[in-house]
């Protein structure tokens, strides 16, 4: 018996046996013709080309944020640190079995790809200019992709790109947000006091009486200038950038968890030195080149070049602490795969309905993403509003003047012990402008806190049904740059009475971080009068959309001085 089976192991390999040797299997899965290489390669550039397609708008805002002075600027390098990842992963697949039963594939790969397209086509109309406050459309793409990549190549596909797709979450602005405002101020008044005590030893500058001490005088002959240490240069800028430059490099570090962590720390925070010696270097470039260099020639690049510095120096550390970086061969990997020596063949043979699903999908995330661009009006590339505190307040309406009414201090009840309520009039000029012919005066009450949830606890219709208003009409109302408002028709039977107001929320930016402003328009309305009711709804949503135009278009620049 044992002859046997050793006859028959014999023939299944090709070393003995009567019949004709059956290739190998392991070569057979190795070996892949021209062809399904290069349609593999073509696959694998359709589907980044419809993500990039489905996304345009957002990560043209990604790049376009890597010009700004902010702590977020180098958040458009996360796609294409997570595309270079995916490539290098590609050239180094393993073999794999054809896969011939894909229940699997679209078991795992719809789910998160169906929830990328509800959340780009859902939850703007609900959340108004707050699904861009969040950057909800970034929150989706790591969705989108990881449900692209299994429907096309497969669940192994999909596992061996886990770590470049999980990356693209840190491309989320929000989180950034959220941990900053907390922590911004210290790093900041950190630093100023750090390059003060420096200034002793290279005295460059001189301390600026300010009240935070953020403020140093330079002079170059006989001129002097004064340059801010803002939070945007306090070194936030080039440790969220060496942290997202490290955790791409952790994917191809080999090593425990805990000096993987101390490695990225160490950069870190010697990214913070870096960055107060950057500081020194702007103040000496101004002291004896003057203000045009510092600020206009060496401020711009020198950031980056640090945060270039520190990263290669950080690699050549790797062995210091115990860890091992596994360089992609590039080169030997790119000429294996011309001679068909790898990748192998796909285990995903056919393709064509996951396709036309992938394609379908980023066809509709396209439609919804390119409009967008209607946020530009009321928030920047990344999220934070353009208002300033109470500049609706401030707003001023062709034919109306504005003034202030009154001031209800019982508001920290119900909003929060910051928050504040003002009740301001738009009246009608007697003059005849843009104001419509027979106006009535607009009541604009301005809500403002900084704890966005009890806006939802406390909402406007809440507060109608406990004063037993009897509501005639309601709908949503579109108010431009991306902002949905409400519109409601109530009547008060203690003086029968009827008024229309249209009401919104939208976030604003301040010192201490973003707040969020409750605005309700109202005016009083003939509700019994089918006709002039519609007409003052009309007028009323019109008036609104000219107070959302005329916040957007307050001059925000005030001259101050320039940041290091």
């Amino acid at each position: 018996m044992n002859a046997a089976f050793r006859a028959d192991r014999r023939d299944v390999t090709g070393a003995a046996g009567d019949g004709p040797a059956a290739p190998p299997l392991w070569r057979s899965l190795r070996a892949a013709t021209v062809s399904e290489r290069n349609q593999l390669a073509l696959r694998a550039v359709l589907v980044v080309a419809l993500i990039a397609l489905a996304y345009q708008y957002s990560l043209v805002t990604l790049l376009r944020g890597m010009a700004l002075e902010s702590p977020l600027a180098y958040l458009g390098l996360i796609p294409l640190i997570s595309l270079a990842l995916v490539v290098v992963r590609a050239l180094s697949a393993t073999a794999q079995p054809d896969v011939h039963d894909r229940y699997l594939d679209y078991l795992i790969g719809l789910p998160p790809l169906l929830t990328a397209v509800a959340i780009v086509e859902l939850t703007p109309a609900r959340l108004s200019s707050f699904f861009w406050l969040w950057r909800l459309d970034l929150l989706s793409l790591p969705f989108f992709v990881a449900g692209a990549v299994t429907l096309v190549f497969g669940t192994r596909a999909l596992w061996r790109m886990r770590f470049p797709i999980a990356l693209l979450f840190l491309a989320w602005p929000l989180p950034y947000s959220v941990l900053l405002v907390q922590h911004l101020q210290t790093l900041t008044a950190l630093t100023a006091r750090t390059v003060g005590a420096a200034l002793r030893f290279f005295p460059v500058a001189t301390p600026y009486p300010s009240d935070d001490g953020s403020l140093f005088m330079v002079t170059h002959q006989q001129s002097s200038f004064v340059i801010s240490v803002a939070s945007p240069c306090s070194g936030a800028n080039s440790m969220i950038g060496f942290l997202l430059v490290g955790a791409a490099v952790l994917g191809q570090i080999r090593g425990s968890r805990w000096r993987k962590l101390g490695w990225l720390a160490t950069g870190i925070a010697l990214m913070w030195v870096a960055d107060v010696v950057r500081v020194l270097l702007i103040f000496g470039a101004g002291a004896r080149f003057g203000e045009r260099v510092a600020l206009d020639t060496l401020h711009p690049v020198v950031g980056l070049i640090f945060v270039c510095a520190v990263a290669l120096l950080m690699v050549r550390l790797i062995p210091v602490f115990g860890l091992r970086l596994v360089a992609p061969q590039l080169r030997r990997r790119w000429r294996a795969w011309r001679e068909g020596r790898g990748p192998r063949r796909p285990a995903v043979h056919r393709a064509r309905t996951a396709l036309v699903i992938v394609t379908a999908a980023a066809g509709l995330t396209m439609a919804t993403n390119l409009g967008l661009q209607r946020y530009q009006l009321l928030a920047e590339d990344l999220g934070p509003p353009r208002l300033a505190l109470a500049d609706v307040a401030r707003a001023s309406v062709s034919g109306w003047t504005i003034s202030w009414k009154d001031h209800y201090p019982w508001a920290t009840q119900y909003f929060g012990s910051e928050a504040t309520w003002d009740r301001y009039l738009y009246a009608p000029k007697p003059v005849l402008a843009q104001a419509p012919a027979g106006a009535q005066p607009v009541f604009l009450d301005l809500i403002s806190t900084s704890d966005l949830l009890t806006f939802s606890t406390y909402g406007l219709d809440d507060c109608y049904r406990f004063h037993n208003y009897d509501v005639v009409a309601s709908d949503t109302v579109d108010l431009g740059g991306g902002l949905t408002g409400h519109q409601v028709t109530y009547h008060i039977r203690s003086d029968d009475t009827a008024w229309t107001a249209v009401y919104w929320e939208w976030p604003v930016r301040t010192v201490g971080g973003d707040r969020y402003e409750r605005i309700i328009l109202s005016a009083t309305t003939a509700y019994r009068d089918s006709g002039a009711a519609s007409a003052t709804r009309q007028q009323m949503r019109v008036f609104a959309e000219n107070v959302v135009t005329a916040s957007a278009q307050l001059t925000r620049a005030a001259p101050g001085a320039g940041n290091a």
